[in-house]
């Protein structure tokens, strides 16, 4: 009788001694799994500071390229009222047009 009472206890003790192997391997899974979110924490982190400088260079990229259109807009533009300017008797048509229009106000 005291055979099966010890084999029930021995059984256990076995069971509790591998809960606590889980456990134990558990934990260290854990850990792993913390520190691997840790280490992923502090890459995004610089691709998010990286980010926000690629967004600051292309803003002033962009202002740049705005910038360098607009100057060559306006220098065509003022190319062509040179050459239209030339082609109708130069200034002198435009400040007559002006003084037609002053003196008419």
């Amino acid at each position: 009788m005291a055979i099966p009472v010890i084999g029930g206890i021995w059984n256990l003790a076995r069971r509790v001694e591998d809960l606590f192997t889980d456990v134990g391997k558990l934990v260290q899974g854990l850990a792993a799994a913390r520190s691997e979110l840790r280490d992923l924490e502090t890459r995004v982190s610089a691709l998010e500071g990286r980010e926000e400088l690629l967004i600051e260079k292309a803003k002033g990229a962009a202002s740049g390229a705005a910038s360098a259109v607009a100057m060559q807009s306006i220098a065509d533009m003022a190319r062509r009222i040179g050459a239209l300017e030339a082609g109708q008797g130069g200034q002198r048509r435009l400040e007559s047009n002006w003084l037609v229009f002053e003196s008419s106000r």
